[in-house]
């Protein structure tokens, strides 16, 4: 595989970030100020332009396209929602833990239908159960998941490591 960079603290932090940001509850209006802080921390932070949508129970819950993004970064996002829902952990974390000899790449028996990369964030649950999906493209592929775990952090009021 191989196909961007990682450091070899990743899969802990990835995993530390999961553990942590969990939501007692996840609203719609939680997820609109979700989406709208991933646009500005896009844009003022990471200085990029970024496609976003949440997806609830196969519902788009809240989609917006930064300029400079296309239907292209619709492509990628389906395709990074499907490594984490078959994965259960963030398409980062599947890709890093797979490329660190922990999980298995079940994704390269269907390359078509996969993008194992950074993008892609379920919403977690207190008791682990995922509630909905949170998904960037357009940014790097690690600041692609980083902008949403950033978000996320910032909506619950803590700090996280960062793979950025």
């Amino acid at each position: 595989m191989s196909n961007f960079f990682w450091e070899a603290d990743w899969p802990q932090t990835l995993a530390q970030q999961e553990s942590r940001l969990r939501y007692a509850q996840f609203t719609r209006d939680m997820a609109l100020e979700l989406g709208l802080k991933i646009r500005e921390l896009a844009a003022e932070k990471y200085h990029g332009a970024a496609a976003i949508r949440i997806i609830e129970d196969g519902a788009v819950i809240f989609a917006y396209k930064m300029p400079g993004t296309s239907r292209e970064n619709d492509w990628w996002m389906d395709k990074k929602l499907a490594v984490s829902q078959q994965s259960g952990t963030s398409s980062l974390r599947a890709y890093v833990e797979a490329e660190a000899g922990l999980r298995p790449a079940f994704w390269q028996a269907r390359p078509d239908n996969y993008a194992a990369c950074g993008g892609c964030v379920p919403v977690f649950m207190e008791d682990g159960s995922v509630w909905a999906y949170v998904l960037v493209s357009g940014l790097r592929h690690q600041e692609d998941h980083q902008v949403i775990a950033d978000a996320m952090a910032w909506q619950l009021g803590l700090t996280v490591g960062s793979v950025v």
